[in-house]
């Protein structure tokens, strides 16, 4: 029997082994699976994203609308506007939805100031009890809008939206991630709690929207 060359048998199994394919898809697929899967998620949660937005927009812009409608509003008429405010953001879950409602003051030295402020969530909503909304803004304070909203002598009423969004497949693709940061350039931040803001402006219909009192408040001037 011929004697084989030292190193030909290794040399065979390694021609052999280059030669052999089979399995190269199912390595591929499992290198690129995660991927296409990491993309499919973060697609879908754009899409979710952008469509919350556009609700939350829509919200703060009703928001103020109804309220700039009236003469008169009271706690019971925005727990109402709460209530009809819900439905826009179906089906997304609205349990951290905050709405914060004010009516400013431009007065003749061009100071801004808030005139009443109102602040609701589902819980004031949902209760029973008759204490009132809280005030988040100190009556006759200083309020700060874009100098093309102020003109001296006008009224404006402003909704801030709060909302606290939850990932579907949890945060590890936007960890710490705050959406606010995307509408700083446009003014469209607030303080409220919330990954996510909204805010609007409409002027009253009626010149001035008075809040639990049949007059409307004024502040001194500057």
């Amino acid at each position: 029997m011929k004697k084989r060359p030292r190193g030909e048998g290794m040399k065979s199994s390694a021609r052999r082994f280059s030669s052999d394919d089979r399995g190269v898809a199912a390595v591929e697929f499992a290198y690129i699976a995660p991927i296409l899967l990491i993309m499919l998620m973060a697609t879908f949660e754009l899409s979710r994203a952008v469509s919350i937005d556009r609700r939350l927009n829509s919200v703060s812009a009703m928001a103020s609308e109804l309220v700039a409608r009236e003469e008169q509003v009271d706690d019971a008429d925005l727990k109402n506007i709460y209530r009809s405010l819900n439905h826009v953001l179906k089906p997304y879950d609205d349990g951290s939805l905050v709405v914060r409602l004010a009516q400013v003051r431009t007065d003749d030295k061009g100071a801004t100031k808030v005139e009443w402020s109102s602040q609701i969530n589902r819980t004031a909503v949902q209760s029973n009890g008759t204490d009132p909304l809280p005030q988040p803004y100190t009556q006759c304070s200083e309020f700060n809008i874009d100098s093309d909203l102020k003109q001296n002598g006008s009224r404006v009423v402003v909704a801030e939206v709060g909302y606290n969004y939850q990932p579907v497949f949890g945060s590890f693709i936007y960890r710490d991630f705050n959406f606010n940061k995307l509408k700083e350039k446009r003014n469209n931040v607030t303080d409220l709690p919330g990954s996510w803001a909204s805010k609007a402006y409409h002027s009253p219909r009626w010149n001035c929207v008075a809040f639990d009192s049949p007059n409307c408040q004024t502040c001194p001037e500057s």
